[in-house]
């Protein structure tokens, strides 16, 4: 999933041209760009802050220089980019957006994530509002879009599949996932609810959990193909093995599920118990 860095240059070039045959097609107001956000290299991205306020992350691709800001609060992202490199000095806050070179502003919006796609992502520019969605397979189209350069694509891709290695919560289409051996502790001690969206998400799959859903819900969704309309995806996650079990009996015709099983050497960092429906059609049933 990792692309070594001397390949850069041929995926810049590889997206530029995918993006001057849009522009050429649909000039400047295209509706969407069809760009790889799979297969980023995470080596080179530098953690500038990580603390109680915000996440910082540095990147830079051919002496492109992209710096995303998660907002721990408000779970904001925002991208800022400079057509030259930035030493980290001059970045000690988030108001030091303007130091090095020419810069570009963007609020940046993950829309989806799935593990043959990647990233669904929106840059809407902040100076004139402008939008542009990228999506591999064109699953998301925008009415506004603007022209963006073939490395704000790369940059802003790396950045946020570097966030999803460092954050505990993140919105995916306006809703919160929190990592499972973030959270998962304390929904089984609080026992509000049995069931919940789940999604594997960042370069090491990790498992992240979302809103409660009912147990019909959990059911239905297990064995969907592309989900549901809330969260894309088929996988559930549930504060019990017994719990996680029944999702996956009554998903598979009330026959005798498979599990539990992990594909990992352990508990945790991305490997977790779960259920499959007797046949394996379908998701994960985690718990």
């Amino acid at each position: 999933m990792i692309i070594r860095k001397n390949l850069s240059k041929i995926i810049a070039s590889f997206l530029t041209f995918i993006l001057i045959f849009v522009s050429v097609i649909h000039p400047a107001s295209a509706e969407s760009h069809n760009t790889d956000l799979v297969n980023v290299n995470l080596q080179d991205v530098e953690i500038l802050t990580d603390n109680d306020q915000e996440i910082k992350l540095k990147t830079s691709v051919e002496g492109f220089t992209g710096i995303l800001v998660q907002n721990k609060e408000t779970l904001e992202i925002t991208l800022t980019t400079y057509n030259e490199p930035v030493e980290p000095s001059n970045l000690l806050t988030t108001a030091d957006t303007k130091s090095g070179g020419s810069s570009h502003e963007y609020f940046l919006t993950l829309d989806d994530y799935s593990q043959r796609y990647g990233a669904t992502l929106t840059f809407e520019n902040e100076l004139t509002g402008e939008k542009t969605t990228v999506s591999k397979d064109y699953s998301t189209i925008k009415p506004r879009m603007v022209f963006l350069a073939p490395l704000v694509v790369v940059v802003g891709a790396k950045l946020i599949e570097a966030l999803l290695l460092v954050s505990a919560v993140i919105l995916i289409n306006e809703i919160e996932f929190a990592k499972t051996d973030s959270i998962a502790s304390s929904l089984r001690n609080k026992r509000e609810y049995d069931h919940y969206y789940a999604k594997i998400l960042s370069a090491d799959n990790d498992v992240w959990i979302g809103p409660a859903i009912s147990l019909s819900q959990a059911t239905t969704r297990l064995v969907s193909f592309y989900g549901d309309a809330s969260v894309s995806g088929n996988d559930v996650w549930s504060t019990t093995l017994s719990g996680a079990a029944k999702v996956a009996q009554r998903a598979g015709g009330n026959k005798e599920p498979v599990g539990p099983e992990i594909h990992g050497m352990g508990l945790g960092f991305g490997y977790y118990y779960h259920y499959h429906t007797w046949n394996r059609v379908g998701g994960h049933s985690f718990f």
